[in-house]
């Protein structure tokens, strides 16, 4: 039996997925291209993507690459994650869905 297991390092998107969504989806897919897409999925108008990383400085560097497209409103979700080491704090450099703040 095979049990699913996150990459240690991760950057992940998710894209409002409308006409102008699929434009931003074929710009980061291309600036993407050079590095490894664990895993996509589209549920409810959004799609996601993650890419995995050996180490916290390629996730963090590929996620440097993203942060020109945070002005654009598709781009719902950029993240860049470890997933198993505790002392290192995740880099949302842009959180849209994330939960909100109580007041």
């Amino acid at each position: 039996m095979s049990l699913f297991r996150l990459p240690d390092y991760e950057v992940l998107i998710h894209i409002r997925y409308n006409a102008f969504g699929k434009k931003l989806e074929q710009d980061i897919l291309q600036e993407m291209a050079a590095f490894n897409l664990d895993e996509s999925a589209e549920y409810q108008g959004v799609k996601d993507y993650h890419w995995a990383f050996e180490s916290w400085s390629e996730a963090t560097a590929a996620g440097e690459r993203l942060r020109r497209y945070v002005d654009n409103p598709n781009l719902l979700v950029l993240r860049v994650k470890a997933n198993y080491d505790e002392s290192i704090e995740t880099i949302s450099h842009k959180d849209l869905i994330g939960p909100k703040p109580v007041t």
